[in-house]
């Protein structure tokens, strides 16, 4: 189970990041030694800014390196895009509004396999009129796959909007599509 954490970083001691090397390209995992804080692909514009806003969180208490969970991440991650598992079990720092948050828990709900439009998703957090912003709540999230933001499609099928490339995001449905023909289930 993941678990998730918004509270504020009393006694910490610090974050830090580690490039890890994917089937995708290079990424960036940031961790306390609690919680992952940000997995984002390296080449993403927005990711300078994501960087700033954990600076400002963590007064600035940034460097290089790695604790544990960042193993685990790594590890996890590593037998996702291998395909051999589904699922993450790690704990989860999620940095945005509360509406925000309630779109990437939506999301973490959906099936390896299975896609959703931004009007479903946007149904099914209980807010049908705010399509637009539950696009935007699905662009702002900085923990790419683990919060699978990549499922999420354009109402009539097309890929559109992600922020780590529609390359990546066609690799990884197509990834995943195998886990539900393996399972009888549909593509």
């Amino acid at each position: 189970m993941l678990s998730l954490g918004t509270d504020a970083f009393p006694d910490r001691p610090g974050l830090r990041l580690q490039g890890l090397d994917t089937p995708l390209g290079t990424m960036i995992a940031a961790c306390d030694d609690q919680r992952l804080h940000l997995l984002e692909f390296s080449d993403r514009r927005a990711l300078p800014r994501q960087l700033r806003r954990l600076f400002r969180a963590f007064d600035g208490d940034i460097g290089f390196g790695r604790f544990p969970l960042t193993d685990r991440v790594e590890r996890q991650l590593a037998d996702f895009l291998e395909g051999r598992t589904e699922r993450f079990d790690l704990p989860l720092a999620l940095h945005g509004t509360d509406f925000s948050r309630e779109v990437w828990l939506a999301l973490m709900t959906l099936p390896a396999g299975k896609t959703i439009s931004y009007g479903d998703l946007a149904r099914r957090v209980g807010r049908a009129q705010s399509v637009r912003a539950v696009a935007r709540a699905n662009g702002a999230n900085q923990i790419a796959i683990i919060i699978p933001c990549h499922r999420v499609i354009a109402a009539d099928g097309a890929l559109t909007g992600y922020g780590g490339g529609l390359w990546r995001k066609r690799w990884l449905i197509e990834h995943e599509a195998r886990w539900q023909s393996s399972e009888g289930g549909e593509v």
